[in-house]
């Protein structure tokens, strides 16, 4: 039972300098909050030691158009972090594995873990196993997953450690798995049979879209709002970036490039926008070419016609949390991997014109239709969590 004397603590990427792991925090908490109006009900403002310094570092990399975008892109998100997330900063940050979880125990009802924690490869990007993600001690704290991903993850690393997650996940009383690669993941490796195990959304699905200001703020960075736009939340290909340029060019369209930086782009707003500008631009864009999770989450919650291109190129398909989402809406068509050996750019960039033509009479009434049971979804499961504490 949940009292006022409850504690809950949500355990996640939210430090990372990262629209979408901003808002999955956000929207999380707020989902919580709702179903248990009278529990303590915060983020864990804790980072592993390897993203810690990993995030640090990469403030002094400098970009040539923007020297200093990572260092000004991470000190936004501290204020934002400071001012719109409720933070528990009350743990011993640097302790181990074990002793953070005994402390757990100690001072908390539960803990939520959530977003793409579960992800196993090796790299600096993520945190090796065992880690605190996995809530890997046993303990009288009660564990839960929600919206949890393991998406990308190695699947010879996972056979390797195939013991450990197994003994990781029969310690969840509840799982919320976001995909099917993940959901998979757990039926093949947990043994409880108790406890509760769905296919869920993500929580950003609930987020109540709001104008920001952000109209006003794009115009003085000198965009043109009367002029199309093309939102570009994609990097690290510039060949196929240029030729994304110049075929918009030619329509006459600005090029804004809402999260990694992009010199493509006519504007990089990546580290000028707050979590809530970025959620909110996307309303204003006639069109969207994406690589990102959380980018096409908000592009279908605005109506904004989009297609995808895979940024971890070697996945499969099958793998894929940009195509598990989008199969999720009956939009495979709009996955493209740039990787694939019958990939062609002309023909991929035809088919965003036939796309965007197309979008609002073909596509808005379904995605709407959807986003709706989606919500529906989010709020059965968080009341489900009711009668598991």
């Amino acid at each position: 039972m949940v009292t006022s004397t409850s504690k809950i603590r949500l355990l996640t990427y939210h430090h990372i300098p990262n629209n979408g792991a901003f808002l999955f925090a956000h929207s999380l908490l707020n989902l919580l909050q709702k179903e248990f109006p009278s529990a303590d009900i915060e983020t864990l403002d804790y980072r592993t030691r390897r993203l810690a310094a990993y995030e640090f570092m990469k403030r002094f990399k400098p970009l040539k158009g923007i020297p200093r975008f990572y260092d000004i892109r991470a000190r936004l998100w501290n204020r934002e972090m400071q001012g719109h997330l409720p933070l528990d900063t009350n743990l011993p940050h640097w302790a181990n594995i074990k002793s953070l979880q005994q402390f757990f125990a100690r001072e908390y009802t539960a803990v939520v873990t959530g977003m793409d924690v579960w992800c196993i490869i090796k790299g600096t990007q993520r945190p090796a196993l065992p880690n605190i993600y996995w809530l890997p001690e046993k303990t009288s704290l009660l564990k839960i997953a929600y919206s949890v991903s393991a998406y990308h993850s190695n699947p010879q690393l996972i056979s390797q450690v195939a013991d450990q997650i197994s003994n990781n996940l029969d310690g969840f009383e509840i799982i919320g798995a976001r995909d099917h690669f993940t959901f998979d993941m757990v039926h093949k490796y947990r043994q409880r049979k108790s406890g509760l195990v769905d296919l869920i959304p993500d929580p950003t699905f609930t987020y109540e879209l709001k104008h920001t200001g952000v109209v006003d703020k794009l115009a003085s960075l000198g965009v043109d709002l009367t002029q199309p736009m093309l939102g570009l939340l994609f990097y690290g290909d510039d060949r196929l970036s240029n030729e994304i340029q110049a075929h918009y060019h030619a329509k006459g369209y600005q090029i804004l490039a809402l999260g990694m930086y992009n010199p493509a782009a006519d504007f990089n707003l990546g580290h000028l926008l707050t979590p809530f500008e970025w959620a909110d631009a996307f309303r204003l864009l006639n069109f969207c070419i994406s690589d990102r999770f959380h980018g096409t989450v908000f592009c279908l919650k605005n109506n904004t016609p989009v297609i995808c291109l895979e940024k971890e190129q070697y996945l499969p398909s099958q793998q894929s949390k940009i195509f598990d989402l989008l199969s999720s809406f009956g939009l495979q068509h709009c996955y493209h991997n740039p990787a694939d050996t019958d990939f062609n750019s002309a023909r991929f960039l035809s088919l965003a014109d036939e796309l965007e033509k197309a979008w609002q009479t073909y596509f808005a009434p379904d995605i709407s239709e959807n986003i709706a049971r989606k919500q529906q979804l989010l709020a059965d499961f968080t009341q489900k969590i009711k009668t598991h504490m």
